[in-house]
């Protein structure tokens, strides 16, 4: 049991690194979505928005001390793989634009 939590534990800090080391296409992407040139998903969208503003609600469990970081820390957790597929989508989109360019 304990490799199996090991090997989840392994892959969600990879998709973290993921998202830190591709923090330059993340902030490229968040800039190309402020000035209309991009649109993220819905999905993403909502995620986004629901996600921080759970984070920073007092309303949740925070008044329970241990549980009200842990749900925090999850909901922060599924916000960044919702990023790290969409900056993952960014990068499909801007390669089918240098190839529409190219021909």
């Amino acid at each position: 049991m304990s490799k199996i939590s090991a090997a989840r534990t392994a892959r969600s800090m990879r998709g973290a690194a993921h998202l830190f080391q591709n923090r330059r296409t993340l902030w490229h992407m968040l800039r190309e979505v402020f000035h209309g040139k991009y649109t993220m998903s819905l999905l993403t969208n909502m995620a986004l928005v629901l996600g921080l503003l759970y984070i920073i609600s007092p309303l949740d469990f925070d008044w329970i001390p241990i549980l009200g970081w842990v749900d925090d820390g999850f909901v922060g957790y599924m916000v960044i793989k919702r990023l790290q597929k969409e900056t993952q989508r960014y990068n499909r989109h801007k390669a089918m634009e240098r190839r529409m360019h190219v021909d």
